[in-house]
């Protein structure tokens, strides 16, 4: 495969001394994206790696075993039901067209693979029932995954079932002091088809809770995101939320 075959998530350096570009850059920042966490010798899972950047760099931080989870197909999306859109009106379409689009990322995932020298394996399936047999975790990661579920409640519970000390979860917040869920769809937004809900910190406190987990630290921060909105390079800085969960029990 070639470099034209791909779809590249995350920007990331490769081994040839080019740059791959994508619409997040989160490099020299892998740490604080992931709440400064410990990953030497630890076996990680990566839930949602598309194009593989925070696999890769949990290898480079040290990590034992990276295994890296993504959907086999876009029939395991879901999306806001918009009135007249493919995903509506046509679904089989939809789901073979933005199958192939998929595939793309991982073409980037396998091409960066290569090009980095991993040993990290790549699993592909259902977040919401993982495949029997995948074994525990030391760290899971969820970045920037749960706000494009339908129920990222249930996506917690199945993770949990095979996070052995931690959780990490890097997403949006909403302010408050409350156990609240804010639902992002909007009429007047069919771009936004695919982000679905925002939780508050204290709705995280009670779902963790809920799957023997407590909050260990929460980290506040900015990174770098595409955006043909924003000014001058198109490049614009988004906030985003690192919470760290370790297992009770």
């Amino acid at each position: 495969m070639s470099r034209d075959d791909c779809f590249f998530y995350h920007t990331i350096d490769l081994a040839d001394g080019t740059t791959a570009e994508g619409h997040w850059d989160l490099r020299g920042r892998y740490a604080d994206y992931t709440g400064h966490i410990d990953l030497t010798d630890a076996r990680v899972l990566d839930v949602g790696a598309a194009s593989g950047f925070l696999s890769f760099s949990a290898e480079a931080a040290g990590a034992r075993e990276v295994v890296s989870f993504d959907l086999d197909t876009a029939a395991r999306q879901h999306l806001l039901p918009f009135r007249g859109s493919p995903y509506v009106t046509d679904h089989a379409a939809w789901v073979e067209a933005q199958t192939k689009a998929f595939d793309t990322w991982k073409n980037a995932y396998w091409f960066t693979h290569r090009n980095l020298g991993s040993r990290a394996r790549a699993i592909y399936g259902d977040v919401y029932d993982l495949p029997e047999g995948i074994g525990s975790f030391d760290v899971v990661i969820l970045g920037a995954i749960l706000e494009h579920l339908g129920d990222p409640i249930r996506a917690i519970g199945s993770v949990a079932t095979v996070a052995s000390r931690r959780i990490v979860i890097n997403t949006d917040i909403i302010p408050g002091e409350e156990p609240l869920a804010r639902f992002n769809g909007d009429a007047a937004h069919p771009e936004r088809s695919y982000i679905f809900w925002t939780y508050t910190l204290e709705t995280y406190r009670r779902i963790l809770a809920i799957c023997d987990f407590e909050i260990e630290t929460v980290r506040d921060d900015t990174y770098r995101a595409f955006s043909p909105l924003a000014v001058d390079d198109g490049w614009r800085l988004v906030p985003r939320t690192t919470i760290v969960a370790r297992r009770v029990g």
